[in-house]
């Protein structure tokens, strides 16, 4: 399981197989609940300011672009 940690939103994200982007929160002392993944909500975050939603998008990126390296991104083609 791919996992990038987020300070400035205090939290960790990771991404299935498929691209889905998951947050999870990061405690004080560094340690994640791996048992308490949400979906990131694409369509709640058009009410975030423009910095948060960059932020997000640059980490999602760079999360599929590592599943991507490691054969394990599975990208449905039309």
């Amino acid at each position: 399981m791919l996992m990038y940690q987020c300070d400035e939103h205090g939290c960790v994200y990771s991404i299935d197989c498929e691209g889905v982007l998951y947050c999870t929160p990061q405690f004080q002392d560094n340690t994640i609940d791996l048992a308490d993944w949400t979906e990131v909500d694409h369509m709640a975050m058009l009410g975030e300011e423009q910095s948060v939603r960059d932020v997000i998008d640059n980490v999602h990126e760079k999360l599929i672009a590592a599943s991507k390296a490691m054969g394990e991104y599975f990208q449905l083609t039309e």
